[in-house]
């Protein structure tokens, strides 16, 4: 006589099989989240005690439009450095539209010149980067002359150690969140042989 379990293990097994729901960010999704990630860390850590000012030196908005730029897709990389640069107008209120204009230049120039020649290596992208710091530096203090709003007694010297100094914390910087770029947003926005390189899809 068969027992309740071998009567039980004969019958036919009803297969149970579990769905696990998983979320994929597409592109925009990441890059969007990168950008707030960005703003919200600049502006967490240039308010730490006693190591802020470290951090003031380092554009984590630059650095990000950067990484998008050196692939060839100049509407994604032009959108990416004016949004990034706008947010950051609008947490520190210097010049508004300063910084959105100065990355938007920044992001469509690196993917114009991306298409004639490779920029996105590891070695080309820490090249690119603190000539973007220096350009970046350049360009919104030449805006902040231009409509009279740097600080009194500002001369070229200090401009230029500004920029010097962007140039070193931006480069550091990107040593380590140039990896972690390529880890969140690599294959997501890395341009394919058969892609359109300045198509307006190209978001």
């Amino acid at each position: 006589m068969l027992s309740p379990y071998v009567m039980r293990q004969s019958l036919p097994q009803r297969r149970t099989s579990t769905n696990l729901i998983v979320l994929e960010l597409g592109p925009t999704a990441r890059v969007t989240v990168a950008l707030l990630l960005m703003v919200a860390l600049q502006t967490t850590l240039v308010r730490l005690p006693y190591f802020g000012f470290v951090f003031e030196h380092v554009d984590f908005i630059l650095i990000l439009t950067v990484f998008v730029g050196v692939q060839p897709r100049a509407l994604r990389a032009a959108l990416v450095g004016m949004t990034g640069g706008l947010l950051q107008d609008l947490v520190w209120g210097v010049l508004y539209g300063a910084s959105g204009f100065t990355k938007m230049l920044i992001g469509y120039a690196l993917a114009v010149v991306s298409v004639k020649f490779s920029l996105d290596s590891k070695v080309t992208r820490l090249l690119v980067l603190p000539l973007c710091s220096v350009v970046n530096t350049g360009l919104f203090a030449f805006f902040l002359y231009f409509f009279s709003m740097l600080p009194p007694g500002t001369t070229f010297r200090d401009v230029v150690r500004v920029g010097m100094f962007a140039l070193l914390g931006n480069g550091l910087a990107g040593l380590a969140l140039f990896p972690l770029g390529d880890r969140w947003l690599g294959k997501w926005i890395a341009v394919r042989s058969t892609d359109e390189p300045l198509a307006p899809r190209a978001f």
